[in-house]
This record gives C-alpha cells, sequence and structure tokens, in this order.
C-alpha cells in the first residue's frame, strides 16, 4: 500500500475513534445462532432496483410507492434488499439537494433520511425482513482516497438513525459490488472501518459483507473478514455472463441474442460454483447471502425459467437465503407492467422440485478446437502484454509459463496468453477447460469472444484463484451466430507471479435444440458508437447525460437516422463514467 493510502487510513481511523488495524488471516469469530437464524429466515428475497438506487428517484423510469412492498408481500417474497444511492440526489420530489454533503460533516439530508424511513415503514407493516444497502458509491469508486472519510461518516449516520430497529428483521450493508478504485486491500480495511462505526451503536446488528471486483465468487480469495460474529456473506451471481446478460443495453458491445441454458455442462457448472461458495462459508462459518441473481428477458422462455429454478433450488440446498434482481425493472424485473408478474420467473423461483439438479451422463464431446493445448512448444498461442503490461513467456517441459512482471493499470488483461482464430458455430456448445497453478497465490481469469473489435464477450470465466498444485478449471458457453474469428485468452492476473497452464482444451458439442440466431431486436438495444450514442428503433427519453451524482454534463439532442435516433456526446467529458438520466444505461466517453 502506498504512502497516499497510509494516509487516508490513519483519517479513517480519527473518525472511527478506534485503531483499524486488519490482521491478515485473522481467525474468525463464530457466526452467533442468531445471524445464521436471521439468514435463514431471509429466505427467498426480491431487490428494489432502479429506485433509490438511481441518481434521483424516478430517473430510471419508476418510482416507489407503498403499493409495491403490498405486492411483494402478497407473493410470499420474505425479505427485500433495498438498494440505496446516499451518493446521490434528492428524494421523490425534490431533486435539487444532495443526499449528503459533499464537504466535512458530511451531514446525510433529513429530507432523504424520511424518504427512507417511509420505505422501512411500509416494509415492516408487510412484516418483510430488510436488507438496507449503500449502492453505486462510484464517488469512492473513482476517487477513493477523497472519498473515504466521507463514506464512513455516511455510515456513522445511518447506523445511529437506524439504531432501534429490531436486529431480528433489519440488516445493514456495508456497500454494493466494490471496484475500481476499492481494491481489495483498501476493500478488506475499509469493511473493519466501517463495521467498528456500526458497532458503536448496533453491536448486534447482522451486517452483510460482499467481495471486491463487482462482488461476484472471484473475490472470495482477496477477501479478509474482521472478527465478528454478526456477519453475513454476500455474492452475486451472475453465470454464465454469456447467458446472463445477452442482449443487456447497459453492456457495450451488447452481447448476442440466442444463447440457450440448461445442458450437462451448465448444470455442472452451476453446481461447482455453488459448491465453491458453500466450501469458502463452511471454512469460516458464514451464513451466505445471494444478494443477487437473474437475467434477461431476451433468452428464450424454457432457458431463463430453467437457470431461474436451478440457480434457486442450488442456494436452498446448501443454506443460502436469496433475492431476485429484480422488481419492477425493463430488462430483468419480475414485474413487467403496473399489475402482471412474470409468471415464468415466479414459477421458477418459488418451485420446490429439485430433480432438476441430477448431473446425469456428460455428453460425449464432438471434438477439440484448440491448437497444440499440451504446449509442445509455443506454435499457434500468441504472447499479448497491453497498456504498458509487461511479462515474459516460455514452455518448459511442456508446460506454458508466463511470468508477469508489471500490470501498470491494474487490469487482469495487461498480460496474457491467446489462441486465434478458432470456427465457432451456432447450434453447439462449448466447454473451455484447463489446468493452471503458480509460484504464490494470485488470480487469473480466461475469456472467450470474437476476436476483433469490438471484441464481443461469450463467455468468461471470472476470477481464479491459483495455488502452488494444479487445479482444473472450465467454462462453457454458446454463440449465437457463426464466428470464423473466435479468440480464447488466458488472463494472467494483476500480481507479479509466476503462472503455469497445461491441458487447454476447448470441446464442442452438437446441441439437442439449435440455438436461435439472431441479435438484439430492435427497439431494445441503446449503446455507443465512437461519440455518438445510438438507439435501436425508439427514442430514449432521456434529455440528459449526468453524473454520478444526478449533476447535469450535457444536453441530449436525438436526431433520427437510418441507424435509429442517434445523440452526439462528442463534448461530454472524456473517461468519467455517466449515466442518460431516464435510462438504466451509463457510458464512458473517449475510454
Amino acid at each position: 500500500m502506498g504512502k497516499e493510502s497510509k494516509s487516508v487510513f490513519r483519517g479513517l481511523a480519527k473518525i472511527v475513534g478506534l485503531g483499524v488495524v486488519l490482521v491478515a488471516g485473522a481467525t474468525m469469530a463464530a457466526s452467533s445462532p442468531a445471524v445464521k437464524l436471521f439468514n435463514q429466515r431471509l429466505g427467498k428475497g426480491l431487490n428494489l432496483g432502479n429506485l433509490l438506487e438511481a441518481p434521483s428517484e424516478g430517473a430510471w423510469g419508476v418510482n416507489l410507492m407503498r403499493t409495491d412492498l403490498d405486492a411483494i408481500a402478497a407473493k410470499k417474497f420474505q425479505h427485500v434488499r433495498a438498494p440505496i444511492r446516499w451518493d446521490g440526489l434528492g428524494d421523490d420530489t425534490d431533486h435539487t439537494f444532495q443526499r449528503a454533503l459533499r464537504t466535512p460533516p458530511y451531514t446525510v439530508d433529513p429530507r432523504f433520511f424520511a424518504r427512507v424511513d417511509s420505505m422501512v415503514a411500509w416494509t415492516r407493516r408487510n412484516h418483510l425482513m430488510l436488507v438496507l444497502n449503500d449502492h453505486h458509491h462510484d464517488s469512492l469508486f473513482q476517487n477513493f482516497e477523497h472519498e473515504a472519510p466521507r463514506f464512513l461518516a455516511i455510515w456513522d449516520q445511518i447506523a445511529a438513525h437506524f439504531k432501534d430497529l429490531p436486529t431480528d428483521s433489519v440488516a445493514f450493508e456495508i456497500l454494493n459490488e466494490p471496484n475500481g478504485q476499492v481494491t481489495a486491500e483498501r476493500w478488506n480495511r475499509l469493511v473493519e472501518s466501517a463495521i467498528k462505526l456500526v458497532r458503536k451503536t448496533n453491536p448486534d446488528r447482522p451486517v452483510v459483507v460482499g467481495t471486491t471486483d463487482w462482488g461476484g465468487p472471484g473475490g472470495l480469495a482477496a477477501l479478509t473478514l474482521p472478527v465478528d460474529s454478526n456477519l453475513i456473506l454476500t455474492v452475486h451471481d451472475y453465470d454464465p455472463k454469456g447467458f446472463v446478460y445477452q442482449g443487456a443495453s447497459w453492456i457495450e458491445p451488447v452481447m448476442p441474442v440466442g444463447v440457450k441454458w440448461g445442458g450437462y455442462w451448465d448444470l455442472k457448472q452451476a453446481i461447482e460454483g455453488a459448491d465453491a461458495i458453500a466450501a469458502y462459508a463452511k471454512e469460516r462459518d458464514l451464513p451466505v447471502y445471494i444478494g443477487e441473481f437473474g437475467t434477461t428477458y431476451k433468452s428464450d422462455k424454457v432457458s431463463r425459467g430453467a437457470w431461474a429454478a436451478t440457480k434457486a433450488r442450488l442456494f436452498e440446498e446448501r443454506g443460502f437465503s436469496w433475492a431476485w434482481w429484480s422488481y419492477k425493472e425493463r430488462e430483468m424485473g419480475l414485474l413487467r407492467t403496473a399489475t402482471i408478474w412474470d409468471p415464468t420467473f415466479l414459477t421458477a423461483l418459488f418451485s420446490t422440485d429439485t430433480s432438476i439438479l441430477a448431473l446425469g451422463e456428460p455428453p460425449k464431446n464432438d471434438r477439440d478446437l484448440i491448437r497444440n493445448g499440451s504446449f509442445a512448444d509455443t506454435t499457434g498461442w500468441k504472447f499479448v502484454q497491453l497498456d504498458r503490461g509487461a511479462g515474459r513467456f516460455r514452455v518448459d517441459s511442456g508446460v506454458a509459463v508466463t511470468k508477469v512482471d508489471s500490470c501498470p493499470l491494474k487490469e487482469g488483461w495487461e498480460v496474457e496468453i491467446c489462441q486465434v482464430p478458432l470456427s465457432l458455430k451456432a447450434g453447439n456448445q462449448y466447454q473451455l477447460t484447463f489446468l493452471a497453478w503458480s509460484d504464490s497465490a494470485t488470480t487469473i481469469d480466461a475469456w472467450v469472444g470474437h476476436g476483433e473489435d469490438p471484441w464481443p464477450m461469450y463467455a468468461s470465466s471470472g476470477a481464479i484463484a491459483l495455488e502452488r498444485s494444479p487445479k482444473r478449471f472450465h467454462t462453457v458457453f454458446q454463440v449465437a451466430e457463426d464466428d470464423s474469428m473466435g479468440e480464447v485468452c488466458i488472463n494472467m492476473g494483476v500480481n507479479p507471479v509466476t503462472i503455469r497452464v497445461d491441458s487447454v482444451q476447448l470441446f464442442e458439442y452438437a446441441l439437442d435444440v439449435p440455438v436461435r440466431a439472431g441479435s438484439a431486436k430492435p427497439g431494445h438495444a441503446i449503446r455507443r458508437v465512437g461519440t455518438e450514442i445510438v438507439s435501436d428503433g425508439f427514442r430514449p427519453k432521456s434529455e440528459w447525460l449526468v453524473d454520478s451524482r444526478g449533476c447535469r454534463v450535457q444536453r441530449l439532442e436525438w436526431k433520427a437516422s437510418a441507424r435509429g435516433w442517434i445523440a452526439d456526446v462528442a463534448k461530454a467529458p472524456r473517461g468519467r463514467l455517466l449515466f442518460l438520466d431516464r435510462e438504466a444505461w451509463k457510458i464512458v466517453v473517449g475510454d
């Protein structure tokens, strides 16, 4: 940790009023019976997405109402997770004030506390349990050194404000999906500091803590939790990403539509993923909460129903509580209109049929597409060093050896080995598998996609934790259209270590039911193309680009064209994370 980071944490110690020394590998406190019972009672839940998490309430097309909580309770959900952007603007009627001051003492505005109080009251009136979090704290992700004291001051106030809520029905979640400048090391220290603040006023409150790298299971290896008997581990599950995110408007380039789910390797990967989370938690005596999982409506009904039912049953069999993403949200929400719920997802989520978890026999593969996967030499493999990443690549006794020297941007893909072109066919399923190990603990990931700009992704393994002994990893995927320029890359991570890879194979399997080819339907995709925002088929409601606080940055002037509706954003600030003010969509201009 550099000199600036040490300075920040000395400042945090003053705010907390306690030491912030975090001992790596500290002995975990056994979880209390009360927190285990709390997690058990959470059961099945639903995320109140796009409501209080928007830059300002209503900015993403929906507002929170009392009747929302009535409707959720009527569907027999046991809890709600409330994503809240404390870093945003205003309440439901006035969008002009900062929810929390940007200068000391960082006071949370009483008007916004009153708005959250209404949500809490409606939840409790319906006998729903509640997980209350800090969501989309983008200023912290983008400017950690400056924003960390404000983040902790906000939590000090949240904890004090809600201290009288019963501890058997309300939990605090410190931060949703840490990313960007909130690295694993910084996150571990920040968690320690935040929990000490909470414990001053809430000694027994269940506190939910997630992982860096966007909250997924890949961040578990780097997570160090303080000694506390009332913690709940949360993990988000959006795997496999090629299926879950197909057609999603907020991902660029838009992932191809037509990927199916439900074969042997899909189920095996889901089982292994749930087992890995369970093993991590069991070793540390932690209850597990899957705080988010969900998929878009762009997949076929059978596949998305099978995915939702399988994931929910896997979680329940392992004693995990869960919350579906999301409630009333256009691309993934259960509520499709003011009164109509999606029957496919509801049936899947509340089913009790565990026979769907029977794995059966693996199919026979048709062929292995990888050339020289056993590394007789370097033939067929490309060693790539991107954006000043540096390393060395060689083959030693049939093993690929990569030494990572530096990754200045701290991106896992700065040093990688790749193979391209690979011929991938729509209607087939693919399994990428390989052995990997390292001379010291580190994480890598595997990526499969189209090998040319704009590099659409078909599959990502997520972070893979390596040890000294070889372990086999695999990921499965499909393509919606034939691709003669498919590419496999093994990204070597950010740590200066030596990584060994062997037995890389990409097996091709024929599916019983062909994958429907196609792309996102017109009228459902918004994307950035160069210095323009393009909307296929409909004129967006958004009139402004706004920053993470909801402040206006550039007016959008939509013009009709043969490609759809287009807005020029050439004058927008470059390299900043911005949002459309009326659609749940984000953009980085000039990245």
